[in-house]
């Protein structure tokens, strides 16, 4: 069946199945959807593009991807930002190859048409003999994004002149997701971007953020070395291997203390709570959830906002850690998703302080993370298993907590408090759904915006 058109709406109703906890394994395969996301995702949603302090500096850039877009981030000489298009207005080549740096201004390299920091053609070769003077370049400008804004430091822009303001498009559960970052401290982002591509679709690692069923089996070797806690076993279960071997199975304990907030657009926030999150975690490392009750991080949170240890998700592709990263999913075709991960620090910490924050960041997310490499795995083979018998009879589950998932909304934020649950993927892949058949902002916003339950 095509999903070429996102007129056929009733096909693509049938992809989410919210009675039964049921997706459709096409999303995760089909090349027609993804263009629909490229169109109605990519092409209209806030996308986070740099922090400030990537650019803190006159003619300094940051090349950032929207959908199939490049754009220069670009510190403007009065201090503001804007984000051009990477394209020249000639022929269209590419009008800057590196990826970050600090220029006086872009010059395409094909016929050396020449582009000032904000965007305006300043020099084009042979403008007098070849253009005989009668080329205005005024008209040629490089093209910006539609709209520009920062939150607490973190820039995003969108393609929609149409699209709500930053702020409302975040909501609170959106600003709550970045704060629990942004309020660690004196935050900067460390130089240098972890970039790598996995075989695998784009929204396999984005429902990953929110997925605390998993470690305790994914996570065994990371757990077996100490760099993760390993889960509290309240009962074990067997699984036989095809030797006829038996695994012991640890499994998490029904009573975990987890939260989910669920937000307009499709942003989630779910993990443990702080006080869950103490008690598995070792003294030292208390400080990843703690910091989060002081004053100022408190009033900046809010009463539910501070409760939270857990991952928060900033729809469509951002992804927040308790210890200051932050990672981008960049679709690059339905079956392969470029990863990047942008390390924070406090600039208040010590060296040493710093350099043990890097360790752990390098060595739990990125190409040389032992919980990305395990994760990767678990994705790309997932994306793989999808071949046309699996696709048309074989859905993927989310059935956890299926119709328990009643929300309290208490200080603008709509949570659900339960044991370990799938609700968060769920309100994701439906949000996802108002999204990909091109609902107009005012219907997007009214269906993705949390009752009283799901």
């Amino acid at each position: 069946m095509g999903i070429a058109e996102p007129g056929t709406r009733a096909d693509l109703d049938s992809l989410v199945n919210l009675a039964t906890g049921e997706l459709d394994r096409r999303i995760f395969s089909d090349e027609e959807i993804f263009e629909l996301e490229m169109t109605h995702i990519f092409g209209r949603a806030w996308l986070f593009l740099c922090h400030e302090t990537q650019i803190p500096k006159r003619g300094d850039f940051f090349e950032a991807p929207m959908g199939r877009d490049n754009v220069l981030v670009v510190r403007q000489k009065d201090k503001s930002i804007k984000a051009l298009l990477n394209t020249c207005t000639h022929r269209g080549n590419a009008v800057c190859r590196a990826e970050e740096g600090n220029v006086r201004n872009f010059m395409c390299t094909y016929h050396g048409w020449t582009f000032g920091l904000d965007g305006e053609l300043v020099g084009v070769p042979g403008l007098k003999d070849f253009y005989h003077d009668d080329l205005d370049k005024t008209k040629y400008p490089l093209r910006q994004v539609a709209q520009l804004d920062s939150y607490k430091g973190f820039v995003f822009a969108t393609m929609d002149p149409q699209a709500p303001p930053l702020l409302d498009f975040l909501g609170r559960t959106g600003r709550i997701g970045i704060d629990l970052l942004a309020e660690r401290g004196d935050m900067e982002c460390r130089p240098g971007i972890q970039k790598f591509t996995l075989n695998c679709n784009w929204k396999f690692a984005v429902d990953n953020s929110f997925d605390y069923y998993h470690p305790q089996i994914t996570h065994i070797s990371a757990q077996a070395v100490g760099m993760i806690p390993s889960a509290e076993a309240t009962d074990s279960g067997g699984a036989r291997t095809d030797e006829g071997n038996s695994l012991g199975v640890q499994r998490l304990p029904t009573d975990l203390d987890t939260l989910v907030a669920l937000g307009e657009y499709g942003h989630a926030i779910s993990g443990p709570s702080v006080e869950a999150m103490k008690r598995t975690l070792p003294p030292e490392m208390h400080e990843l959830v703690t910091w989060r009750t002081d004053p100022g991080p408190l009033a900046a949170l809010g009463r539910v906002g501070a409760r939270f240890a857990g991952h928060p998700q900033v729809f469509p592709t951002a992804w927040f850690t308790m210890d200051a990263q932050l990672s981008l999913r960049v679709p690059r075709s339905a079956g392969v998703t470029e990863v990047w991960w942008f390390s924070f620090a406090d600039r208040n910490q010590t060296p040493e302080e710093q350099r043990a924050q890097l360790d752990r960041q390098i060595h739990s997310f990125g190409p040389a993370g032992f919980l990305e490499q395990e994760d990767g795995e678990n994705w790309s083979q997932s994306t793989m298993q999808a071949g046309p018998g699996a696709r048309r009879s074989i859905p993927q589950q989310l059935k956890m907590g299926l119709g328990r998932g009643k929300i309290i909304h208490e200080d603008g934020v709509a949570r659900i408090e339960a044991a370990v649950n799938e609700h968060a993927q769920l309100w994701t892949y439906l949000s996802w759904l108002e999204w990909i058949k091109g609902t107009d902002w005012d219907d997007l916003r009214d269906s993705t915006t949390p009752g009283d339950s799901i």
